[in-house]
């Protein structure tokens, strides 16, 4: 009965992430709008922003440590679309 239980949940939990990138077609727009701008130039400028912000802070600090929550920013604003986009993809 357990190895029952464990396979209907292991299903259930699947279905949920098969469907999950293919549903909801009425936020495909806002979607694609939020993915442009972070990928494009609105979201390259942020990251710079970040980016020298946080150069600014471990110059005026006088330590880069202060500097490592901002350069995680803008790295994480860089590489999160792809990320986000490779998990969707690969689990249709």
């Amino acid at each position: 009965m357990k190895k029952h239980l464990a396979v209907i949940v292991g299903l259930g939990l699947f279905s949920a992430c098969a469907f999950a990138g293919t549903t909801g077609a009425e936020f495909e727009e806002l979607y694609q709008l939020v993915h442009d701008w972070a990928t494009g130039y609105l979201g390259r400028a942020i990251a710079l922003i970040f980016l020298l912000v946080g150069l600014g802070m471990g110059v005026l600090r006088g330590s880069i440590v202060g500097a490592i929550g901002c350069i995680a920013a803008a790295m994480s604003l860089l590489i999160a679309p792809s990320v986000v986009e490779g998990i969707l993809t690969t689990l249709i």
